[in-house]
């Protein structure tokens, strides 16, 4: 894979260092002890005061303080973590352990996760969101988990995940009023846990046993359905499970919100870790 000009700059372990300081992901301070400049030396920080001389590690405090691999090594990881290309390439490409690549990989999507706004509602005024759920099957042969999710009728597509153990309609009211503003006008099917929306929202709803677009509205709810289609392709089988689904369904709305700038946000998300 051929690296971007802005990438080749964390391939070696110095000018990656250089690179996460003109990024302000790693930062000079005062010495802690006495309050004194330090000097950089290496991966060390070191106060200049001659009667002090305490030292402490450029990566103190930030994403790479616990490494053990060299900081560009992680953020090639992060990078082709980004790009979508699976742990065994990455494997191939870094020498890492497939141990090692899926603790970052992890490492990074807590981080990027971490960023979103818990309280972010989509819609608005005037604002279509299409909602349905779906039920996301592990290839351990369990019952699955059942997911509702809407999407914007906007450029930007945002949209938002939630696990349900079940739902009804007292569930799915509950998700909605928790995730989409009021005054969006909502798209759903037929299915009967829809049915307390009308009273809050615009509803509009599309009989899928007649027409997949409703010819009197033009109503229809085919941005969530491709959007499901474009969640599962990105959740392996092995991955859709209570312990792990939600991060990844987060990691989602996250590279949905950033896809213009993955790298940029996955930047912005080290420096203000």
């Amino acid at each position: 894979m051929i690296l971007p000009l802005g990438v080749l700059k964390i391939q070696r372990e110095e000018e990656c260092i250089d690179f996460l300081f003109e990024e302000d992901i790693l930062e000079e301070s005062l010495c802690s002890l006495c309050g004194s400049n330090v000097r950089r030396e290496k991966k060390i920080f070191r106060c200049v005061n001659r009667g002090c001389r305490k030292t402490l590690s450029i990566f103190a405090d930030t994403f790479f303080a616990e490494n053990r691999l060299n900081c560009s090594s992680v953020m090639l990881i992060g990078y082709y973590w980004l790009c979508g290309v699976n742990y065994t390439a990455i494997q191939s490409i870094t020498g890492c352990s497939s141990n090692t690549i899926v603790k970052y990989m992890r490492l990074f999507r807590h981080l990027v996760i971490d960023t979103l706004d818990d309280n972010q509602k989509i819609g608005g005024n005037n604002v279509i969101v299409e909602i349905d759920e779906s039920k996301f099957q592990s290839r351990k042969g369990e019952d699955g988990i059942w997911v509702i999710g809407g999407v914007e009728r906007t450029n930007d597509k945002k949209c938002f995940f939630k696990v349900v153990k079940q739902r009804d309609a007292r569930t799915i009211d509950r998700v909605i009023q928790r995730y989409v503003k009021r005054g969006s006008t909502i798209f759903t099917d037929m299915w009967r846990g829809y049915g307390n929306i009308r009273s809050r929202y615009r509803h509009i709803r599309v009989n899928h046993g007649e027409n997949f677009v409703d010819p009197v509205s033009g109503a229809h709810t085919n941005t969530i359905e491709g959007t499901w289609n474009g969640v599962k392709l990105k959740i392996q089988s092995r991955n859709r499970d209570e312990k792990f689904i939600d991060d990844y369904l987060l990691e989602f709305v996250w590279r949905r919100k950033n896809r213009d700038h993955l790298w940029r946000g996955l930047l912005d998300a080290l420096r203000n870790e």
